[in-house]
């Protein structure tokens, strides 16, 4: 058996979790100390606990939303259907929320796939290329005749979720020093904006009108176009006022890099 072959098979074996695989310590010599099965051991349970250890960078208060044991099965259970294929270990652990998504013991836990979900917006977030960002006296360089066929460009770490309603206030719960307590899980869904700025990791809560605005800015639609679409989801208040507003808080918290004039 050559190295090349040598390496495969250890390989597969790590991947396995087979600290007993017949053909690796086959092909291995014992040389004092441990038996051969302990040492290889150490290298099957090395990569696990390595890739443990990225989920759990990665997800501090979704395992603190559902307790030690439990998070730790769901770390044991993604390792075993995800063996590691990518170079950069810092994508290892982003397939988490989907798999959740996709487990039939956690597809129904919409609260600890919202906390997953937006835990890895924050990391995206943080990890995203810059880009520098435009203040609003940019919008002087158009006349008011113009701001209908206004659209935006956003900021590469921009991120829009949808997530189970209650997971915002969860959060800050489970983070906050004072330990308070986690508000009862709420029925349906909350928008949320998640975005860097000054290389920390933001993020707020959005009403729907604004997530709506959001989604569609991010599109490509215009700012006259948005507006028709705002004016259904807001009655109370002028579509172009209240989207007015929305570009204030856009600017203001470094969210836009782009303005131009759509084409006619």
């Amino acid at each position: 058996m050559n190295l090349k072959e040598l390496q495969s098979l250890f390989q597969a074996a790590v991947l396995a979790g087979d600290e007993e695989d017949a053909a690796v310590l086959g092909a291995v010599s014992a040389q004092g100390g441990a038996d051969k099965p302990t040492k290889f051991g150490v290298y099957v349970s090395a990569y696990r606990i390595r890739l443990a250890e990225y989920l759990d960078e990665d997800y501090p208060t979704l395992r603190a939303l559902v307790g030690d044991d439990v998070f730790e099965a769901l770390v044991e259970e993604y390792i075993a259907a995800n063996p590691s294929r990518d170079r950069n270990a810092r994508w290892y652990a982003s397939r988490l929320p989907e798999f959740m998504r996709q487990h039939e013991e956690w597809r129904f836990d919409l609260p600890a796939i919202g906390m997953a979900m937006f835990e890895r917006a924050l990391t995206d977030a943080f990890d995203a290329a810059d880009a520098p960002v435009l203040s609003i006296e940019t919008l002087a360089d158009f006349s008011p005749e113009d701001w209908p066929r206004l659209s935006f460009s956003f900021h590469p770490s921009f991120r829009l979720l949808e997530v189970a309603a209650g997971t915002l206030d969860a959060y800050i719960a489970l983070n906050s020093d004072e330990g308070e307590e986690i508000p009862p899980p709420e029925e349906g869904l909350e928008a949320v904006a998640v975005w860097r700025s000054n290389h920390d990791p933001l993020y707020r809560g959005l009403e729907a009108d604004e997530f709506l605005a959001l989604n569609e800015a991010r599109a490509g639609q215009s700012f006259g176009e948005i507006c028709q679409m705002v004016a259904f989801q807001n009655e109370e208040q002028p579509a172009a006022e209240r989207l007015a507003q929305f570009l204030v808080s856009w600017f203001s918290e470094g969210l836009v890099t782009g303005a131009e004039l759509a084409v006619a």
